[in-house]
């Protein structure tokens, strides 16, 4: 299942990174691991004008999207099903001030109605922790092939 994995979360990345300007193609995630066994997945982001709040840091709406992102496209992956989003909790620890942060997803359990992922997002230079979330998907009907999105 590992190289299934492996591939499927690159497959979907892809499809995201090519898909006409929604928010998540524009935070232009990246594979960077993923182990199937221990269910976890590391994802990186690099941080972008764009993304800057007042303060010049990377805006919560953003952070949020990207540990969202991040989970989802672990839960795709791992269910091999496409999914929507039934809840996401945020805790935002120290600000998104650095240049690439890495977001670590992993699946905590998964039920015949939701599949439940925690996620922490560090700051790649230092390996400081900024901020934690948790998040329920609940799988959706087969109308594409799983990781396609609705564009």
């Amino acid at each position: 299942m590992t190289t299934d994995y492996s591939e499927k979360m690159r497959e979907i990345i892809g499809n995201i990174r090519h898909s006409g300007g929604m928010l998540s193609e524009m935070m232009e995630p990246e594979f960077v691991s993923c182990d199937a066994e221990s269910r976890v997945t590391v994802i990186r982001y690099n941080r972008f004008k764009w993304e800057e709040n007042g303060r010049g840091e990377v805006h919560g709406g953003v952070v949020s999207a990207m540990l969202d992102t991040s989970m989802g496209i672990t839960a795709v992956s791992f269910i091999q099903q496409n999914v929507a989003t039934a809840d996401m909790s945020v805790s935002f620890i120290r600000p998104f001030s650095g240049r690439q942060f890495l977001v670590t997803s992993e699946v905590i359990h998964i039920g015949r109605r939701l599949i439940r992922l925690n996620a922490r997002a560090t700051d790649e230079e230092t390996g400081k922790l900024l901020a934690t979330g948790t998040s329920s998907f609940m799988p959706l009907a087969q109308e594409r092939e799983p990781g396609v999105l609705n564009a």
